[in-house]
């Protein structure tokens, strides 16, 4: 990396002048400027902006740690919508993976605090609590979809309650009573949440929920799960009061579900409507006929969470714990009226 050294050996004047050039002090003589800048440019010089923040009262710079969030194909618009944020205001988002590694976070900590990084945003892959704890920085930390137990920390996240509550109204409104529901592992928050939505979506309808109709899609730990959606929607079929829909946890379990459809000659949305959670669009967008389905609101979640963080250190702002973000209906051809 070049200098201001080697750019002031080059033009043949201090680097206390270069360095006033770069910087835009307008007392400079204009020739000896436009001269300067000629061999900045000449030796494509590159301003160190860590040195000169660490210099000044301001960083433009925010980060966002991840637990793997980065490499999941759907929850990487949380990073997508955190850039487009600091890009509205001229800022700049540095981004670093623990690998869900807690000695990773720590040092990390370390590694925003010495850039004076202004504000970060922690997004975890799934909705969870999140012990941050006190780490070595001591500016702004947002959660996005994810939260801290004892509620210390402002967090961004999808309101899965509701997200539930529009799965089942939307089938409910359609005119099914006899519905399946395949879930993702109930170890995880989010399962939880959508099945209190449907509950009430249900009730509000007049109609029992049964659990019985409710089987997981997965089975064994978090961090070693099998898939059994196939065989779960196949038994599912072969019942005498076989479903005439089924409210799915993802999209990733709609995707077998046809697949299980299909086996037993079953048409979708003819014999079978069917709706997903998540809309990721490799896989709503792909299926015949495409899947209907309520989306993560991932680029939301990102694009809000650099917002507060922006609002907390300009206007030193308390916020609610938790801010909920909705989980819209993406209405395609997977679904339908029954007569």
């Amino acid at each position: 990396m070049v200098t201001l050294r080697q750019v002031a050996e080059r033009a043949g004047v201090s680097i206390k002048t270069v360095s006033r050039i770069v910087n835009g002090d307008p007392a400079v003589n204009v020739k000896t400027r436009d001269f300067v800048q000629v061999h900045l440019q000449n030796l494509n010089y590159i301003p160190n902006q860590a040195a000169r923040q660490m210099r000044g009262a301001v960083s433009t710079v925010y980060g966002l740690m991840t637990d793997a969030v980065a490499t999941t194909p759907y929850s990487v618009d949380i990073v997508r919508g955190a850039q487009a944020a600091l890009i509205e205001k001229h800022q700049t988002l540095l981004i670093a993976s623990t690998d869900g590694d807690a000695a990773r976070e720590a040092e990390l900590w370390q590694t925003f605090r010495s850039h004076r990084v202004a504000g970060v945003i922690y997004a975890a892959m799934f909705h969870k609590a999140h012990e941050v704890g006190n780490p070595a920085y001591d500016q702004s930390i947002i959660l996005a979809n994810c939260f801290a137990p004892n509620n210390d920390r402002p967090s961004i996240l999808p309101d899965d309650e509701q997200g539930g509550y529009t799965q089942a109204k939307h089938v409910l409104k359609l005119g099914h009573r006899r519905i399946g529901v395949i879930t993702l592992s109930l170890d995880i928050v989010a399962t939880k949440l959508r099945r209190q939505g449907m509950q009430r979506a249900f009730n509000e309808a007049g109609v029992s929920y049964n659990l019985a109709n409710e089987r997981r899609g997965v089975v064994g730990l978090l961090d070693n799960q099998t898939l059994v959606i196939f065989e779960v929607a196949t038994e599912m079929f072969k019942s005498h009061n076989r479903p005439t829909a089924i409210i799915c946890g993802n999209d990733q379990i709609a995707m077998q579900v046809y697949s299980a459809a299909a086996s037993m000659g079953l048409i979708i949305p003819h014999d079978l409507s069917v709706i997903g959670f998540d809309d990721l669009k490799l896989i709503s967008e792909t299926l015949r006929p495409q899947l209907t389905t309520v989306a993560l609101p991932y680029y939301e979640i990102g694009h809000r969470a650099v917002e507060l963080s922006i609002s907390a250190r300009e206007q030193d702002e308390n916020f609610a714990p938790r801010i909920l973000i909705p989980c819209p209906l993406i209405e395609r051809k997977s679904c339908r009226k029954l007569s």
